[in-house]
């Protein structure tokens, strides 16, 4: 006799292609997520060959981003030297620089911000280092200096310091690193074109208190 209707083996094979239809889904969605997750592949400074951990003679460290399989750099950049001071970061994207990546400037010891995304404009970072108080001076004493010193200062019509005198001191070692401090202030900020606070003012006297708090 005949019967109508689905045989076993047609019914355990619906069954299975239900079963795999879930996990045919999770496994392309896994391809496909995976696959722009692992687009880049890390390289490190151990992987270079002696040349490459060379740049400008001095022996630095990298760490970088690169397409896989390939040399292209795509991702996060960062090159530091032998004591794990930042001298570049940012991010490439196909080979390409873009947005702002922080660069040590070795002349000038200062970092620049370099914006990739507008023509390459610079925005130095100078820190007003005369406000602090002398590493050099810190470690050589028991204790550190304490009181004011106030400096008078004479700008140009341009923001340019002409001239700076000394009124108030707390000693000539440490009066003298703070003068040559807003000096080299002064100097970076004519150089990179940024005003200074104290010209904007129209500041005639600086008064820089050291206390131990």
């Amino acid at each position: 006799m005949i019967m109508s209707g689905e045989g076993p083996s047609r019914h355990i094979h619906k069954t299975l292609l239900a079963t795999m239809k879930p996990r045919i889904i999770i496994l392309l969605i896994t391809l496909i997520f995976g696959c722009s997750i692992c687009q880049r592949e890390i390289i490190t400074y151990q992987e270079l060959t002696k040349e490459q951990k060379k740049v400008l003679g001095r022996v630095i460290k990298e760490k970088y981003e690169v397409k896989k399989g390939t040399k292209i750099k795509d991702g996060l950049y960062e090159r530091y030297d032998l004591n794990y001071s930042t001298l570049e970061h940012g991010k490439y994207v196909n080979g390409q620089k873009v947005g702002v990546w922080k660069i040590w400037n070795e002349d000038d010891e200062i970092i620049i911000e370099k914006d990739f995304d507008n023509d390459g404009k610079e925005f130095p970072i100078i820190n007003q280092e005369y406000l602090k108080f002398p590493m050099i001076l810190a470690e050589e004493r028991d204790s550190l200096p304490t009181g004011q010193i106030t400096i008078k200062l004479k700008f140009d019509g341009s923001c340019q310091l002409e001239n700076l005198e000394l009124i108030k001191g707390i000693d000539n070692a440490f009066d003298s690193i703070i003068i040559n401090k807003y000096k080299r202030y002064a100097g970076l900020c004519k150089k990179y074109q940024i005003p200074k606070e104290d010209c904007i003012l129209k500041r005639e006297t600086l008064t820089i208190n050291f206390t131990n708090n």
